[in-house]
């Protein structure tokens, strides 16, 4: 602009100059000095106003080239004439121009691998604003549920009828810790046979920045198959369970007979019976615990919980398992207040979680070894522990021994052992009643396992 002001001044002088040369001409001539006078500024004028012209039509061109960028053309630049003092302002506006040319460029580069990972995805995709409504869904999702093909701009609940994802969305979109994320796992069955897991994480604003314009990101597991080919499990153990139970009662049944015929009573034939005996007790037992835990895990109905004493429940578990502990000279403590706290749950299925996670530690400790049960109050539950001294479960194992059939690779004991599913069974009556169950190295001992597990308090 400086430089634009210094070229308007030479005009002037230039003109200026231009009328000094006719006064000198007309010396005194008043008529030549009215001339000289009106050539000076004629001269000026029309100087003034071809900048002007000039300089204007530079400005539009640089205007029409801004506005062409901010609706999408970002090819075009502004080139102004040779020797005009706006060149510096048209590298300004070409560099901005090009700039703006190459982030969009990259931006659409990277919304097109966005889109093409998001395509690819076999697990169905929604994200949420701040709002609560939603700004994206991908192909897996909308191949999964058609109708919400259309639900950018609605609300979850509009796009998928479940109230209970409507809730879980409510619930992390009203997330009060800003220094995490939220983080929530439901399943859903919006239709007849099929099943979802959904998980809603929420960015914390450490993550995502204030203002983002993110709410949540919603990610649907479809588990239909892996739910149907769960119940097929399920149905072929119970039918196999249970024609497996007939045949071996009469094997059990014909041995015992045998033993009590005189001749079979010592010998060689005596020890034969009495492995079949055996081995026939172990599998009753194992088609028994089978077909229990397909009992509980096709009972869909909650358990009926009522206001019960857990010390009951304890001595009633202990006088099925007293011959077993007085077989291994096995010794149980029980630190429980009287008759047990007061928690809610079924009898019947609290002494069963007892006598299973006794018979494991009976099983498990040295022979002559104690068994300690023990309890710790918490803020709305209360938790209960079986420790033994047996060689414990190493720390990479402690999430799997609840698993069906799975044994820890080292074995924990010598002998016959356990049928493997007995934790199986203690896991899944405890979560049925909304605790949870775990196993961690036994208090106040060199060696050993407690495995714990907490249930809510009566209130």
């Amino acid at each position: 602009m400086v430089d634009f002001g210094l070229r308007i001044f030479a005009s002037h002088l230039v003109a200026g100059c231009l009328g000094m040369f006719v006064l000198s001409r007309v010396q005194t001539d008043t008529a030549g000095v009215t001339l000289a006078v009106g050539v000076t500024v004629a001269a000026s004028a029309l100087f003034s106003w071809l900048l002007t012209v000039r300089q204007a039509r530079f400005l539009r061109q640089g205007a029409e080239v801004i506005k062409a960028v901010g609706d999408g053309d970002y090819g075009r630049r502004l080139w102004p004439g040779s020797g005009m003092a706006m060149e510096e302002l048209a590298q300004s506006v070409n560099a901005m121009a090009s700039g703006i040319e190459a982030q969009i460029t990259l931006l659409a580069a990277e919304k097109q691998r966005i889109e093409t990972v998001l395509g690819g995805m076999r697990e169905g995709l929604m994200v949420l604003g701040e709002d609560g409504r939603v700004i994206l869904t991908n192909k897996a999702l909308e191949d999964n549920f058609p109708q919400a093909s259309g639900a950018v701009g609605r609300l979850p609940i509009e796009a998928l009828p479940c109230p209970e994802l409507q809730t879980a969305v409510e619930t992390v979109l009203n997330w009060q810790d800003a220094t995490r994320p939220a983080v929530v796992s439901i399943q859903i069955e919006p239709g007849q046979d099929r099943y979802f897991d959904v998980s809603l994480v929420r960015p914390s604003q450490q993550q995502t920045g204030q203002g983002a314009g993110l709410g949540a990101v919603l990610v649907f597991h479809d588990l239909t198959e892996f739910r149907r080919l769960d119940k097929v499990r399920r149905d072929f153990v119970a039918n196999v369970s249970h024609e497996l139970r007939t045949p071996l009662t009469s094997i059990k049944g014909y041995a015992e007979t045998l033993l009590g015929e005189k001749k079979f009573r010592e010998g060689q034939e005596r020890r034969f019976l009495d492995v079949i005996v055996k081995n026939a007790n172990h599998m009753s037992k194992m088609v028994e615990e089978l077909l229990s835990l397909a009992r509980i895990e096709n009972d869909r109905q909650p358990p009926v919980k009522t206001r019960i004493r857990a010390g009951e429940s304890f001595r009633a578990a202990l006088r099925e398992c007293a011959t077993l502990a007085r077989d291994r000279d096995v010794t149980v403590e029980s630190l429980l207040p009287g008759d047990g706290p007061e928690i809610m749950a079924d009898a019947s299925q609290l002494t069963q979680v007892f006598r299973n996670l006794l018979e494991n530690a009976i099983k498990y400790g040295p022979e002559g070894s104690t068994v300690t049960v023990s309890h710790r109050p918490g803020q709305a539950d209360v938790t209960f522990c079986v420790s033994d001294m047996g060689p414990g479960v190493p720390e990479a194992e402690r999430l799997r021994v609840f698993e069906r059939f799975y044994r820890v690779d080292r074995p924990r004991v010598k002998g016959e052992g356990g049928t493997g599913l007995g934790l199986a069974i203690a896991k899944h009556i405890v979560e049925r009643h909304g605790g949870r169950i775990w196993v961690e190295q036994a208090q106040d001992r060199a060696t050993g396992a407690a495995f714990c597990f907490s249930l809510p308090e009566a209130l």
